[in-house]
């Protein structure tokens, strides 16, 4: 399925296995649920507090960061490894920015479609980001660098430069996408959520693996939350 030229998880991560994505994994989880604690306490105990707006986007920005330690632990401090060989790569510009724009479609419209069908069935949805990030312009901002900006590259750089050439090798494309996208499914917590973050991670391995390059899928998923945080500040409730 690789159609562009450029190498991608069929060819990359060669050098690092599934027990170096198991033991990476476990190290991200722990410090990620820390700081995400530590961040959900924050807000808790501080959410009108202005210098604290700051505070609380520095600690979600640094709850997605240390998804990269794991990738230098595990992968980039092993021989000839660098960021290229974790997707940060050059791609062709027409082809992939026009697959992230079909798949940006398919993403509204499964959003759409569960939305309906979360309302029917009278489920919560995605939990409110002003109540981590507080409310007003500045708690907006902030939201939006932690989410559009640190988010895309944290988590890309993991899900699809790092764990997903190793498990598309051991089990197969189709396996590999669905395991990778069920473990970035599980990453947000929510249940109720977790078919169209699944969805979304299935995107995301689509475009690596079309693309050869992380860019793509980052453009994708940054896009994808600034309009999700937008809307929550922005619109009606």
């Amino acid at each position: 399925m690789h159609l562009i030229g450029n190498s991608g998880p069929r060819d990359g991560g060669a050098a690092w296995g599934l027990k170096d994505v198991a033991w990476a994994g476990l190290t991200g989880a722990v410090l990620f649920g820390a700081v995400t604690i530590s961040a959900a306490m924050m807000a808790r105990l501080t959410p009108d507090a202005g210098g604290a707006v700051y505070l609380r986007g520095a600690m979600v920005a640094l709850a997605e960061l240390v998804f990269l330690l794991p990738v230098w632990l595990f992968a980039l401090r092993k021989p000839g490894v660098g960021w290229r060989e974790l997707g940060l790569r050059p791609f062709r510009p027409l082809p992939g920015c026009a697959a992230a724009l079909v798949l940006l479609y398919l993403t509204f419209s499964v959003n759409l479609a569960w939305g309906l069908a979360l309302r029917w069935l009278d489920w919560p949805g995605q939990p409110d980001v002003r109540a981590l990030f507080g409310r007003g312009p500045l708690s907006l901002a902030v939201a939006l660098v932690g989410t559009a900006a640190v988010a895309p590259l944290a988590e890309e750089v993991f899900f699809r430069g790092f764990v997903f050439p190793p498990l598309r090798r051991r089990l197969g494309l189709v396996a590999g996408i669905a395991v990778d996208a069920a473990l970035f499914a599980l990453l947000h917590f929510t249940p109720t959520v977790f078919p169209p973050i699944f969805a979304l991670g299935v995107f995301f391995c689509l475009l690596y693996e079309f693309t050869g390059s992380l860019w793509p899928g980052m453009m994708l998923h940054a896009t994808v939350n600034t309009l999700a945080v937008l809307a929550v500040y922005l619109l009606p409730r």
